[in-house]
């Protein structure tokens, strides 16, 4: 008896699901080519909120419905980033018009593991996490091995946007043992600077060297040479280019000048 019954409420389940597909069907798609109702176009819904779209879409005899959400870069959370029917196409009012919403860019977390490895083990961590490589700092440290990576910023766990850059602080080493000189050739005076910053070195003389192939404040020469060592804060001297300039010669009509004697008076 039991199992008479649970079939027959299961074929009831299954006649009222059916009775439920067959009123859907219907309304959506059999009665709009059965009655004579008026064609509209479909407005354009993208980068629309649910307000705005309801609004239009009332106006034009057509109705919305919600489907699903979807990351997105650059619409805001709850604007409309798709719909089931393109914008101009010719339809029956009542037809229904499915959206799917933004829910905003994708964050992804800074990787636990980014502090303590190595510069390329670090950059590896962050390319598969869909983050970039931001700045590069150098910090002397009693503690930390050379070549380590000391801080992140933002730090691990932190989400953010695809694609933002995270700076890293690597360490240089013991305060009292040479450090690295970076490369500073083809670099822009500033760029030059800030590299040196970096590298816990500090800017030493500059002098000035014709090289028309090269923009003008560009490196050409540095003393002591790149991936020498030398003690932090050491002075860089650097050669920057200058184009050569040459002097125009214009004809200047030479006037004698006004004797400077007094005339003699005659008597």
């Amino acid at each position: 008896m039991k199992k008479f019954l649970r079939t027959l409420l299961a074929l009831i389940a299954a006649a009222a699901i059916a009775a439920i597909l067959y009123l859907i069907l219907l309304d959506e798609l059999v009665m709009p080519y059965l009655v004579d109702v008026p064609r509209v176009r479909v407005p354009r819904l993208q980068g629309q909120s649910v307000p705005q779209a309801e609004s239009r879409l009332r106006k034009s005899g057509l109705h919305l419905a919600i489907g699903d959400s979807l990351y997105h870069e650059l619409l805001p959370i709850g604007t409309i980033v798709d719909q089931s029917l393109p914008a101009g196409q010719s339809i029956k009012q009542g037809r229904r018009i499915t959206v799917d919403l933004s829910r905003g860019p994708h964050f992804y977390p800074v990787p636990e593991g980014v502090v303590g490895v190595s510069l390329r083990e670090a950059r590896l961590q962050l390319e598969t996490s869909q983050l970039l490589l931001g700045d590069i700092t150098y910090i002397s440290s009693a503690t930390i091995p050379e070549g380590a990576i000391i801080v992140a910023t933002p730090p691990s766990g932190t989400p953010l946007p695809r694609g933002t850059p995270v700076d890293l602080e690597i360490s240089n080493g013991s305060p009292s043992r040479p450090k690295r000189i970076p490369l500073l050739l083809n670099l822009p005076i500033e760029q030059a600077e800030d590299s040196l910053r970096k590298y816990e070195m500090r800017l030493g003389n500059i002098a000035s060297r014709i090289a028309n192939d090269r923009p003008v404040g560009t490196v050409v020469a540095q003393s002591p040479g790149a991936d020498e060592r030398a003690r932090p804060l050491t002075p860089i001297d650097l050669v920057l280019s200058v184009q050569e300039t040459t002097a125009t010669w214009q004809d200047t009509v030479l006037e004698t000048p006004p004797s400077s004697e007094e005339p003699n008076d005659e008597r």
